[in-house]
């Protein structure tokens, strides 16, 4: 004896699609925080590719802190995959704070005799989060 669908069975199937399809296509399932989409934010690892450079977002630990002439400073940042230094003029900033910035990627040569010893590295251009050390 064979069990025929009955209409409630396509009613129902055809509105689980409609309804799967509406959220992966609409930003519901994307995590974000005011207003980046945390997919946009790059792993460090990522960043070191040839010709590499424009905007991006990062979100890391500050490792490292170095004051550079005033008012800028150079801080080292650190996710999961990697490091990489960014410059900034914004004050603050503590040794194992948390950040979500946005900034400017570029590259620096440095040649030496038949070296390149370049690296690249962010100007920061917003903070878009700041969690101090102590509030981790």
């Amino acid at each position: 004896m064979k069990v025929q669908p009955t209409k409630s069975f396509y009613l129902i199937t055809c509105s689980l699609w409609v309804i799967g399809g509406l959220v992966s296509c609409s930003g519901l399932g994307n995590s974000s925080f005011n207003g980046i989409n945390l997919r946009n934010v790059t792993n460090i690892s990522n960043l070191k590719a040839p010709n590499n450079q424009g905007i991006v977002y990062l979100q890391g630990q500050v490792t490292n802190i170095v004051p550079l002439s005033q008012p800028w400073q150079a801080y080292q940042m650190q996710d999961s995959s990697g490091t990489i230094w960014a410059i900034t003029s914004q004050k603050g900033l503590k040794i194992k704070d948390k950040l979500l910035i946005k900034g400017n990627l570029r590259y620096q040569s440095i040649p030496v005799e038949s070296q390149e010893l370049g690296d690249f590295y962010v100007e920061e251009q917003e903070r878009i989060e700041h969690t101090p050390a102590s509030q981790s």
